[in-house]
């Protein structure tokens, strides 16, 4: 096996160790600042995917290990995409500048670890660890 082959070969193996992080922000800085911590630390990164409708149209044929979720985005609150990852057993963190007290109007939301925005990064590797996938 030439050598190329070989690194080819372990960098499918390592994508296939690795977590799938699904991220849902509709602001482009920010998601792409969210990937690279993410790939940086240790993860693969499904999306990101800027809107609620984007977001349920890539959980019809993908299935992360977790994801990352804006609330607010540019078609509407992200609580259907949350649904929709609660209902396949898809664990999530919120990177969001929500107040408490908005996401305590909605339980999906209210119960989810929100690592706020702007986001400390770290915080939100430990969070996503935490989840225990």
């Amino acid at each position: 096996m030439r050598t190329c082959e070989r690194e080819r070969e372990r960098e499918r193996e390592d994508d296939e160790r690795r977590r799938l992080i699904l991220i849902v922000e509709d602001e482009f800085f920010i998601a792409m600042d969210l990937r690279a911590a993410l790939i940086k630390g240790g993860f693969a990164v499904l999306g990101p995917v800027g809107s609620v409708q984007g977001a349920v149209d890539l959980l019809q044929n993908e299935r992360p290990d977790a994801a990352v979720l804006d609330v607010n985005l540019g078609d509407g609150k992200v609580t259907p995409v949350a649904v929709l990852l609660q209902s396949l057993g898809v664990p999530f963190v919120l990177a969001s500048a929500c107040e408490r007290s908005e996401l305590l109007q909605n339980a999906i939301l209210a119960s989810a670890v929100n690592v706020g925005k702007p986001t400390e990064m770290k915080h939100l590797l430990d969070a996503i660890k935490a989840l225990g996938i």
